[in-house]
């Protein structure tokens, strides 16, 4: 599998950590730096953080991360292997923060990651999603579609509605580092979407796609998953691949916060 250079033991890992949810900001913030490489526990990082502690699961529930996951150290973080053949994925189960709408009216939020598809392209893959697609538990799914473009639905429950914005101008590149991100403005009358690679913007139009008469999401009891959507025992969409530093938060990151975010990671993920 492809590898990233060796951690530097001077590396000041921590202050970019801070950095990085000094950006994110304390509203909602579920920020999963992968800083362990054993055990089920996934721990939430940041100052005010009180997002729950994920679970590193299969299709049967928890296993152990050094059993599965093949962690991989760069510098003071992870990256965690997600092998869509044993459905690996990181359920982080429902919370508050993890919503942003309540059927009425919409939140801004934004999500993210680094990764790296070890696939070639063709498959449509989730990143983070909030979305079980039985018994109205969908609210949103981040992930690339078969053609490499970054994907962001936004689901409203009862009834089935959505708005789904498509990247175009830049597509994931399988065997490298890609930081993704979605933003969404939270004006579900008139969605505000933008997806980012590698801090470019590919739906600079921030327009949506409406199927149905969409309200808002709704607060639903689907959990949230990393590298998968759905429940722990019928995962669907798996990612396959490296995934490191992974983030929701409640506010719309701006272009150069992104930005910002891009270069703290390429410190951290070993490319700068």
């Amino acid at each position: 599998m492809p590898t990233s250079r060796p951690a530097d033991p001077g590396h000041n890992y921590i202050a970019l950590l801070n950095e990085i949810v000094t950006i994110l900001g304390a509203t909602k913030l579920g920020f999963y730096p992968f800083l362990t490489r054993s055990g089920t526990d996934i721990a939430p990082y940041g100052v005010g953080q009180d997002a729950p502690v994920g679970t590193s699961s299969d299709e049967a529930g928890a296993v152990a991360l050094e059993s599965e996951f093949d962690p991989l150290p760069l510098n003071g973080i992870n990256a965690y292997y997600f092998d869509s053949s044993t459905n690996n994925h990181i359920n982080c189960g429902d919370d508050a923060d993890f919503s942003h709408g309540n059927g009425t009216v919409d939140t801004a939020f934004s999500l993210g990651a680094w990764i790296m598809p070890t696939e070639a392209l063709g498959t449509a893959r989730t990143i983070l999603a909030k979305y079980g697609s039985t018994a109205n538990l969908e609210e949103y799914d981040f992930r690339f579609d078969t053609s490499g473009n970054l994907v962001l639905e936004l689901h409203n429950a009862t009834p089935s509605t959505s708005e789904i914005g498509t990247g175009a101008s830049d597509v994931i590149v399988p065997f490298a580092w890609n930081f993704v991100v979605a933003t969404y403005d939270g004006t579900e009358a008139t969605p505000g979407v933008h997806l980012y690679r590698n801090a470019s913007d590919t739906l600079a139009s921030g327009a949506t796609t409406e199927t149905g008469a969409y309200v808002a999401m709704e607060d639903t009891a689907s959990g949230f998953l990393i590298g998968a959507r759905d429940a722990t025992g019928t995962p669907a969409q798996e990612f396959e691949g490296y995934m490191a530093l992974p983030f929701v938060t409640g506010k719309e990151l701006t272009a150069a916060e992104v930005s910002q975010l891009y270069d703290l990671g390429r410190r951290l993920i070993g490319l700068k």
